[in-house]
């Protein structure tokens, strides 16, 4: 008896949540389509409650795995939610800012390691100008929450990178779920730090791939609060600092006194009730 073969495993799933990027977005996954490795690739959008032109946008990718929440859930939330939908066992974590290279994603799968060093993999991204963009930076620390961001210093040559984002991160989906996904006590900001910190914790690397290009284009607006996400990067601190510092509680009580000293009322009134973009504003 004549059998129908099983179409084969998807080599990657590409997450990409989004919030009001639809100029960005379209970029990426016509970027994406046209990747050397797009047959065996699974393309998962988390669209954030987006009040532009997005579901025009997705409308016209119609091989996309299409989740649209009611609200802005923040990034963590909506990642985790993603990831539940996700195929294949090596997933890449892709802004929407980012337009890869055809052969990037092939050449990102190439350095990734099962159970070496290498526990996570990311391109080397430019600028629209062809100049190096800025995107790396160091772990954050009781002394420095706000690391600077800086370009490769040596784009042709791979690097282990302590700290680089989730614009267009590899990593394989088992290492996800040993750090038990992304801690949702984390709204928009600061997951990506979580992740660095647990490979760093793991002894395991983050390598730069100089073969792997991409292009990292400015974020549209959001349309996010100003006060709101400033106190869901203190709230995001505070959890970051007591998991790795040991020092939550006196970010939390720093941050709520220099406020109320600058006469930040809307920012205090988010802090003292722990606000964090998680839907709840909406």
């Amino acid at each position: 008896m004549e059998t129908t073969p099983h179409p084969p495993p998807f080599l990657v799933s590409v997450l990409c949540v989004s919030r009001n990027q639809d100029e960005n977005l379209r970029r990426c996954l016509l970027a994406l389509s046209q990747s050397s490795v797009a047959a065996q690739t699974q393309i998962v959008v988390v669209d954030l409650a987006s009040t532009d032109q997005t579901a025009t946008v997705l409308a016209g990718f119609p091989d996309l795995t299409t989740l649209r929440l009611p609200k802005n859930f923040g990034w963590t939330k909506a990642a985790n939610i993603g990831l539940r939908s996700t195929l294949a066992e090596n997933i890449l974590v892709l802004d929407p800012r980012v337009e890869l290279a055809p052969d990037a994603v092939e050449g990102l799968l190439a350095d990734l390691e099962e159970s070496g060093p290498v526990a996570a993999v990311v391109p080397t991204l430019r600028q629209e100008d062809g100049a190096p963009a800025v995107y790396l930076r160091r772990l954050p620390t009781i002394t420095s929450l706000r690391p600077v961001f800086e370009a490769p210093v040596v784009p042709a040559a791979a690097e282990f990178v302590e700290y680089p984002g989730v614009y267009a991160l590899l990593i394989r989906k088992s290492f996800l779920k040993g750090m038990n996904y992304f801690d949702e006590r984390y709204g928009e900001q600061w997951p990506d730090a979580e992740l660095a910190a647990q490979v760093k914790r793991a002894q395991r690397k983050i390598l730069r791939v100089p073969a792997a290009g991409g292009v990292l284009h400015p974020e549209q607006d959001k349309r996010i609060a100003a006060s709101l996400l400033e106190a869901d990067w203190h709230s995001g601190a505070a959890v970051y600092l007591k998991k790795h510092q040991g020092a939550g509680f006196a970010h939390s009580l720093g941050s709520v006194f220099g406020s109320l000293f600058t006469g930040k009322v809307g920012l205090v009134r988010h802090m003292l009730a722990a606000a964090k973009i998680d839907g709840t504003q909406e």
